[in-house]
Parts: structure tokens; sequence; C-alpha cells
């Protein structure tokens, strides 16, 4: 079979992607990764015999039309990387940013096209994942969902950063604990920086602010810490970094807002938790391959 990937992230550098890139590594060969805004009826006719849509914000007339279109006359799958059926992407930060109590995606807060979307999921989607059971029962509240097409898929990793992990797990730690900057503005808000300083400080643990230029830089250097401390003030699904820091040897100190947290899988051993994390691509397409 071969896939279409619709997402706004298909061309970025950041989580989104990075997970994305571990979701088709199983299948790469057919699948084509398409730009939300790039998404037009000329791909559509390209012959794919499924459609895949992850984060699809970025949109256009072009492509709205085109996405309503795969959506009413093909088979399809939704990832929900975070709260996409909102623009502010999630209560609290519509609450914050939007001055207003989120009724997204089909009440009075709710944008248009997303509710045409969301309709459209809801009603025609073969299968939908999330990246955590707590943002999967937000969501089935929010959708008012109540079928069995709802699939934890859980945050993904190449097969060549697994290994990494694996490899740096050893590396001497020093200290102290490691602290993710942002990337400033409601970025580093939500993300809960100064949370997790305070939190720091109130602890009298010893920290640092720190932030590289890319991905592997930033795992290498995280290695070298004892812990992470991440205290987002959103719902964040399934933070890859706190994955990573476990998965890196550091003890890791969060809250509730890291969504997985509650989940068995996350509070099992950590070659248990490793082995669950390994396994998620392969459930991906398991799952996919399933459908009927």
């Amino acid at each position: 079979m071969k896939f279409a990937f619709i997402d706004d992230s298909a061309i970025s550098i950041g989580g989104t992607q990075l997970t994305l890139n571990a979701i088709i590594e199983p299948n790469k060969e057919n699948v084509d990764i398409i730009p939300t805004d790039e998404f037009c009826l000329n791909h559509v006719f390209k012959g794919y015999d499924f459609f895949i849509f992850g984060n699809i914000l970025n949109l256009n007339l072009n492509s709205l039309d085109s996405i309503l279109y795969v959506m009413d006359n093909y088979p399809f799958a939704k990832i929900e990387f975070d709260y996409g059926y909102c623009p502010y992407r999630g209560s609290i930060p519509h609450e914050i940013l939007g001055d207003s109590k989120c009724s997204c995606p089909f009440g009075a807060t709710g944008k248009f096209e997303l509710k045409q979307i969301y309709s459209a999921i809801k009603n025609k989607s073969k299968i939908i994942f999330y990246m955590s059971q707590a943002q999967m029962d937000i969501h089935k509240e929010k959708l008012n969902l109540d079928d069995d097409r709802q699939k934890v898929l859980s945050s993904c990793f190449t097969k060549d950063c697994m290994l990494k992990f694996k490899e740096l797990k050893s590396t001497p730690k020093n200290e102290e604990y490691a602290i993710i900057d942002g990337q400033g503005g409601w970025h580093s808000r939500a993300k809960g920086i100064q949370q997790s300083i305070n939190f720091a400080e109130s602890n009298n643990l010893k920290y640092k602010l720190i932030k590289t230029d890319n991905h592997e830089e930033m795992i290498n250097l995280l290695s070298k810490y004892k812990g992470l401390i991440s205290m987002p003030i959103i719902h964040d699904t399934c933070p890859r970094i706190t994955l990573e820091a476990r998965y890196l040897g550091l003890e890791v100190l969060t809250n509730e807002f890291s969504q997985h947290v509650t989940e068995d899988w996350w509070k099992s051993t950590d070659e248990e938790a490793f082995n669950f994390t390994e396994s998620r691509p392969n459930y991906f397409w398991k799952e996919i391959s399933c459908l009927k």
C-alpha cells in the first residue's frame, strides 16, 4: 500500500517531526510526507491507498478543501500529537491566550474549518491515535467518541535514537539537574521553565538551564546530568524530553501535566518502559494493517 502523511511539521525541526520520522521508519519506502499547506487535489489523485493526518492547523483554502475531500472519499487515520481541534491547542492555552473558556471544536469558540475537519474525523476516520491515555480521554469527551477506534500510540523514537540512549546511559553524571530552556515567549511559559526553576530552588537542587543548537547536541549534553526537571503548565501529551532523560539514566522530576506519567508502562521498570517505547512504531503499522 502507498501512504500519504500530511502534517504541519513535515519540513520543520522539532519534537513532532522527530516523532513523525520515527512513526514512518518501519514503512518509509511506502510513505510520502506532505506539508499541510502544500497538500492539494493533485496529491489526492496520485494513487495513494491510505491517508494519515497529523497536525493540520497550517491550513489554506486549497489544503482545507483537499483534506475534507479525502476524509469524505478515502480511508484515513488521524494522529493527535496535541489538541489540534483548538486553535490554541488546548483548554489551558485557550483560556490564557484566548481569554475565554474553550468549547472547541463544536462549541461557540470552535473555528468553522476545525469543526468541519473534526466532524469528519469523528464520523469517518478508520482509527485515531493519541500520545497518552489522558489526552485520549480529553478527546473522547470533547468529540463525544464512544467506540473502539481510539488507540494510545505514545511518543516514538527511531532505532538509531533508541540505540543512542543505550550508548549514553553510562555517561558519568554530574550533581546538577537540567532544565531545558524554551524558545522564549509562550513556548517557555507553557513548558513551565519558571516553575521548574522555582521547584529546583525551593527544594535546594542544583540546576542549570541548558539550551543547544540541535537535538543531537541536546541528547549528548543531557546525558551528563543527574536529573531533569520539567514542570509544564499545559497538558503536554507525552513530552519526549522526559522519555529521553529517563532512557539516558537521569532522574525525572515532572508533574501530571506530563500526561503519560500515570500510565503503567511509565511506572514500570526502566527496561520495560524502554521496550514499550521501542515497540511503538511497529505497533502503529500493525494497527493500520488490521484495518478493513
